[in-house]
């Protein structure tokens, strides 16, 4: 696991760094695609997801909605396929993305059209590759990662 300015980013997940997004592999050829932990952070407290199941997207298309207290943005999609489900737990309790953005947060399964061969064509970069992307960017726009430490009510 590698931290830039307090922000984790664990070394087995894809990331698209210019998305804010990562992307986990799951034995069946879907994917978990989640928020990354600067993106929680700049968006804070999460009230509400909203998920398209069964939706095609190209890359770059938006597979999700999410809302704070400050914000109400776009998740894209990293690359083509098909928004398979949401994550239940974060549609009950969205917060979850803030306290553990990449376990329990994670947003929604995600079948790609595109092999894991092909990924890193796409400008997804693979945990350690990541890690100097994420250290100029946050660098630029002067981000400390924070967490909730406990669910908010």
């Amino acid at each position: 696991m590698a931290f830039v300015f307090a922000c984790e980013l664990p070394d087995h997940l894809w990331y698209r760094v210019d998305q804010d997004v990562w992307l986990e592999d799951r034995p069946d050829g879907t994917v978990r695609l989640g928020m990354t932990d600067p993106a929680q952070t700049r968006a804070g407290k999460l009230l509400y997801l909203r998920v398209r199941t069964n939706k095609t997207v190209r890359a770059g298309q938006n597979v999700a909605t999410v809302e704070s207290g400050k914000w109400v943005g776009p998740v894209p999609a990293p690359l083509p396929g098909t928004v398979v489900d949401a994550n239940p737990a974060v549609l009950e309790d969205p917060s979850l993305v803030n306290r553990d953005p990449y376990g329990e947060g994670w947003l929604l399964t995600f079948r790609p059209d595109l092999g894991r061969d092909a990924w890193a064509a796409t400008g997804l970069q693979h945990g350690p590759d990541a890690v100097d992307p994420y250290r100029a960017k946050l660098k630029e726009e002067g981000l400390t990662c924070l967490r909730c430490a406990d669910p908010i009510p």
